[in-house]
C-alpha cells in the first residue's frame, strides 16, 4: 500500500484553521473590548473563555468562507435569580448592538455577524451562562427574543469539561494525529452534505465519535531514526470502518422504511444524543455516505499509482487534497 502520509500532511495545512486564527482573533477581541466598555451597570460580572472548535484545535477553512469562533461569557449569576434566561442574553445583545448591521438572540447564544460584499463573512457567537449556582453547576441561557415561556430555560452545560476531555484524550504527537483526523472528517463533511438545516452530522457530533473509540493513533516506530511515523491514512480508514459498525439496522416509522440509524451521547453534561436533530432518513443518507467513504478508501489501497489514490481523495475531500504525480510520469503528457 501507499505511503500517502506527505499527501495527509499537506492537505491537513490546506484546510487547517489555526488555533489564533488572526482575523477571527481580532474581531473576538474588538467584540470584548465593546461589551466591556459598553454593557449596562445593571449586568452581572463576567468572565470570558473560547469554545467550541476554535478552542479544541479541531477548527477547518469553511467552504462557504463563512468563518465562525464561539465565546462563552459567564455571568456571576444564579439562574435562580433569573427565571427569564433572556435578560442576561440581552445584556450582551444591547452591548454590541450597532457594531455590525446585524447583532441577533439565537436560541443558543448571542450572534454578530461581519459581511463583506453583502455576505456574510465572519461570525462571533456568543454563549451566555449562569456560573454561580447552588449546584456549583454552569446552565446555559436557551430561547430567542421572541420566544414563548416554554422555550425560554437554562440548561446545565460542561463547555469548557467538553473541551478538557477531548484536548486531554491524547498527549503530545498521538494528540495532533487525532486533530488531524477530526479534520479530515470534518472537511470530508462540508464538501459531501449541504450546510443547510439538520441533513449534516454537526462538527462536534463526527469529534466525539472520534473521541468515543471509533479513533485510534497509527503509528510504528522506526528503528533507523529513532521516532515514530505516524500513518493517518489508515487512522481515517480505521475511524470510518468504526463509524460504520456504530450504525444500527431497523424498521422506522418516522421514515417508513428501514433505516441504518445511531445515537451518541456528549461525554458530558447534558449528556444529550448529538444526532437527535437528524431524522431517520437523514441518518440514512449518512450511513450511506459513510459507506460510500469507506468504499473509496478501500480503493486508494488497492492503487498502485501515487496519482491514482489522490484522485480518488479528492473526490472526498474536494481540491484542497493535493495530487501528487508519479515520477515516472513527469516529462509526459500526463503530467502536463
Amino acid at each position: 500500500m501507499l505511503d500517502l502520509q506527505k499527501e495527509f500532511i499537506k492537505f491537513q495545512e490546506n484546510i487547517k484553521l489555526d488555533d489564533e486564527n488572526q482575523k477571527l482573533r481580532d474581531k473576538r477581541d474588538i467584540l470584548l473590548k465593546k461589551l466591556k466598555n459598553t454593557i449596562s451597570d445593571d449586568a452581572a460580572s463576567y468572565s470570558t473563555f473560547n469554545q467550541g472548535s476554535y478552542a479544541m484545535g479541531t477548527g477547518i477553512y469553511p467552504e462557504d468562507e463563512d468563518y465562525d469562533i464561539d465565546v462563552g461569557i459567564k455571568f456571576n449569576i444564579d439562574k435562580d435569580d433569573y427565571s427569564d434566561p433572556l435578560e442576561p442574553k440581552m445584556w450582551v445583545k444591547d452591548a454590541l448592538d450597532g457594531h455590525t448591521k446585524k447583532v441577533e438572540v439565537r436560541r443558543s447564544c448571542v450572534t454578530v455577524t461581519y459581511q463583506e460584499n453583502g455576505e456574510s463573512a465572519y461570525h462571533v457567537d456568543f454563549a451566555i451562562y449562569a456560573a454561580d449556582n447552588a449546584d456549583e453547576k454552569m446552565y446555559i441561557a436557551k430561547g430567542k427574543t421572541y420566544s414563548d415561556d416554554e422555550h425560554r430555560y437554562w440548561e446545565v452545560s460542561d463547555p469548557q469539561g467538553l473541551i478538557k476531555a477531548i484536548k486531554n484524550k491524547y498527549s503530545g504527537d498521538d494528540a495532533l494525529q487525532f486533530r488531524r483526523v477530526i479534520r479530515y472528517m470534518k472537511k470530508w463533511k462540508s464538501h459531501n452534505f449541504s450546510s443547510n438545516g439538520d441533513s449534516a452530522p454537526t462538527g462536534i457530533a463526527l469529534t466525539i465519535l472520534a473521541y468515543d473509540g471509533g479513533f485510534s493513533i497509527n503509528k510504528k516506530y522506526d528503528w533507523a531514526t529513532g521516532k515514530y511515523i505516524y500513518d493517518d491514512f489508515s487512522a481515517l480508514c480505521n475511524l470510518v470502518y468504526n463509524i460504520k459498525k456504530r450504525f444500527s439496522y431497523s424498521w422506522s416509522s418516522e421514515a417508513g422504511q428501514m433505516c441504518h440509524t445511531m445515537s451518541l451521547s456528549l461525554p458530558v453534561e447534558p449528556y444529550n444524543d448529538l444526532f437527535v436533530k437528524m431524522t431517520d432518513k437523514q441518518m440514512e443518507n449518512f450511513y450511506q455516505k459513510i459507506n460510500k467513504m469507506l468504499e473509496k478508501l478501500n480503493e486508494v489501497k488497492g492503487k498502485t499509482k501515487r496519482s491514482e489514490a489522490c484522485t480518488i481523495l479528492v473526490e472526498l475531500f474536494g481540491e484542497d487534497f493535493p495530487v501528487t504525480v508519479d515520477k515516472s510520469m513527469v516529462g509526459t503528457s500526463e503530467s502536463a
